[in-house]
């Protein structure tokens, strides 16, 4: 089983007011099904556009984004990530509302630990490089 991450936005045909309404619901109603499934999930909707973050197994995201693109409550659904995830970060929560400032707070600190982990792993690849060792076009050794 491999875990998988897939975020995404969406426009709300309903006004902002009714689209919260909405979202309140499709988590009130998803979180078992959510969790049936091993999916973990945070959602959240300002100004009538809809974000969300889908964590998992990645057949059972993609189930749920099939449903997720057919629901007519919303248009315009655009992936912004896809891909293989290390560990869930919303393991606790099979569908789980937050408020915009939350949602991108929770996003801005993921991307910080993922830069960490990128430098962290460079950092250990760089010193299993040998110091002498000269690249392929390097001109400040004579190489061309």
């Amino acid at each position: 089983m491999r875990l998988w991450k897939l975020s995404y936005i969406s426009t709300a045909v309903a006004a902002p007011e009714e689209a919260l309404r909405q979202l309140r619901d499709i988590c009130a109603r998803s979180g078992e099904r959510n969790a049936l499934v091993g999916i973990s999930s945070i959602a959240t909707v300002h100004k009538g556009r809809f974000a969300q973050v889908l964590e998992g197994p990645e057949d059972a995201v993609r189930a749920v984004l099939r449903r997720i693109i057919g629901d007519p409550r919303h248009r315009g659904l655009t992936v912004l990530a896809d891909g293989p995830l290390v560990a869930r970060r919303y393991g606790g929560l099979a569908m789980s509302y937050r408020d915009p400032k939350s949602f991108i707070a929770d996003q801005l600190e993921d991307i910080l630990k993922q830069t960490a982990d990128v430098v962290r792993a460079f950092a250990a690849i760089q010193k299993q490089i040998p110091a002498r060792l000269v690249l392929i076009g390097d001109s400040a050794h004579g190489i061309h």
